[in-house]
């Protein structure tokens, strides 16, 4: 795939980044989705794709799946390896907590 240079202030790019790995997406994806999302529009006021809205942590797993009118999570996945987007990462804290709680259970056998 043939690259594209945009010029953006650094800090626009920073915030980008920061906001991508938060949501466990990359610039690329966020950047690849709202195009096509405004090009199959044709207006970038309309509601975001439901895809990338999933993928950015704006709505939820089961409000994708109804707007994309998709079978189920599975199928939501598949979605978004399409699109090379990533499901949203969790919450900091939800990581923690799950890995304390494999350790936990880790250690104790």
């Amino acid at each position: 795939m043939p690259e594209t240079v945009f010029n953006l202030p650094a800090g626009l790019v920073d915030e980008a980044e920061a906001y991508a790995a938060r949501h466990g997406t990359s610039v690329t994806a966020i950047v690849r989705a709202h195009l096509e999302a405004v090009i199959a529009t044709g207006s970038a006021k309309k509601i975001p794709d439901p895809l990338v809205a999933f993928a950015t942590g704006t709505i939820t797993r089961r409000e994708a799946i109804e707007a994309l009118g998709l079978r189920d999570y599975a199928a939501l996945l598949v979605a978004l390896g399409d699109h090379d987007l990533t499901p949203p990462r969790p919450p900091e804290h939800l990581v923690q907590d799950q890995a304390a709680t494999f350790e936990r259970l880790w250690t104790s056998t």
